[in-house]
């Protein structure tokens, strides 16, 4: 199950959420997927093979067996589709060696969990010389996440390389993982998977739309490692709910990458403050995070839930209103964007931090309109916030180098 789906469920119901070790899905050992080329390209065309690409293909309706969803994907012949342990495999002939297999799910993905499984089945059968994420966009409403696997495996005549492409669409009601596994055609396969994924119409009802959200891609030295989406709902009482999903893939070295997912639903009242926050943290697919926080009373609170591998159960009572991300919005607002204050302190909670006392965190307004740096304990960080004190960018220092989250899509207001 995605970490979404069981948060957003404790959340509304009111009550802290067990740990769950399921893994995220992705294809079984022996699908397509998981499996290099039957005869990965020769050494000695590896440059010309790794240029090759795609012209634009005829584009091919395709519709569930069961009907629960329709799509267009290009492809040089009609696709096919077939079941695999109860997944539905989607076939696509591109007129090269090797198809594009798309893999349609019934249950939530996490991106960072199905990309890490993809990675590792793929290492247990090839000599893996570089993985890494490639691309990171929105399409339609939902994040996809682009990378790739340049590896090296044994053949009859010695030595041969392979490519395999993976494009994993966290969509809510049509979750799809597509694969290509052949040199070259990095581009063609970035365009027609992106094109299957965008013209997905589900049969199912579609959710009513949140009164806000937003979309960040997360960039070290300019390339794309990770993701931020957003969104916020209305509750009773002037109450807000906003929903965080993120994900993030940290290049450990060359060959592997170390990834995490986070997902975190708050509740705030109509000025700010915090009344609940389910928070947790899947790294390389396995929970190592899992917290609830609940408002008592006034500025007490009880958290619950499970931290490295400790349960952790108690109250603690915050020196200051405890806000929300809303809430830390509107003090921004009001008193650093007015010119009202040049610094001031407010307490969040962050459980990945401290999962259990809040947290000082400084803000000051820095020489630009909207710019502000921010320190919590030994971090500090540089903000470019909107009009309304949301954060637009995020510069952070990661060891000598420099991430970059950055808000590339916005809809509605907060």
């Amino acid at each position: 199950m995605r970490l979404y789906t069981t948060l957003l469920l404790g959340l509304l119901t009111g009550c802290a959420t067990s740990a769950s070790s399921s893994k995220t899905e992705a294809p079984a050992e022996g699908d397509a997927a998981a499996q290099p080329a039957s005869t990965p390209e020769p050494k000695a065309d590896i440059e010309a093979l790794s240029k090759r690409e795609l012209a634009p293909l005829t584009r091919q309706q395709v519709s569930a067996p069961d009907g629960s969803f329709t799509a267009e994907v290009e492809a040089a012949a009609a696709p096919t589709f077939q079941e695999q342990q109860g997944v539905l495999v989607l076939s696509v002939p591109l007129g090269t060696r090797s198809p594009m297999t798309c893999f349609v799910y019934s249950e939530p993905l996490d991106a960072g969990g199905a990309i890490y499984r993809l990675m590792e089945m793929a290492g247990q059968r090839t000599d893996i010389q570089r993985a890494r994420t490639t691309e990171v966009r929105l399409i339609g409403d939902s994040p996809a996440v682009y990378a790739e696997a340049l590896y090296l495996a044994d053949t009859p005549r010695g030595k041969a390389a392979g490519l395999a492409k993976m494009m994993v669409h966290t969509h809510d009601q049509v979750p799809l993982v597509c694969t290509h596994d052949e040199m070259g055609y990095s581009e063609s396969f970035l365009r027609i998977s992106s094109g299957l994924a965008g013209s997905i119409k589900s049969a199912a009802e579609k959710p009513q739309a949140p009164r806000y959200s937003e979309f960040s891609v997360i960039r070290v030295q300019g390339h794309p490692v990770g993701f931020e989406k957003r969104v916020t709902r209305d509750a009773s009482g002037g109450a807000k709910l906003t929903e965080v999903e993120m994900s993030l893939f940290f290049p450990r070295s060359q060959k592997e990458m170390v990834v995490q997912d986070t997902v975190s639903t708050e509740l705030s009242d109509k000025d700010g403050r915090l009344v609940a926050r389910d928070y947790a943290r899947a790294t390389n697919g396995e929970l190592d995070i899992q917290m609830s926080l609940e408002q008592v009373k006034g500025r007490e609170y009880h958290y619950e839930g499970k931290h490295s591998g400790k349960d952790l159960n108690g109250n603690f009572t915050s020196p200051d209103e405890l806000l929300s991300e809303l809430g830390s919005a509107r003090v921004v607002r009001e008193q650093l964007l007015s010119g009202k204050k040049k610094e001031l302190t407010i307490q969040i909670y962050s459980p990945s931090a401290n999962p259990a006392a809040p947290i000082p965190q400084v803000l000051r307004k820095e020489a630009g309109a909207r710019e502000l740096t921010a320190e919590m304990a030994s971090l500090k960080v540089s903000l470019t916030v909107d009009a309304q004190g949301l954060a637009e960018k995020v510069t952070m220092p990661v060891g000598s180098m420099q991430m970059v989250q950055e808000r590339v899509s916005v809809s509605g207001t907060p």
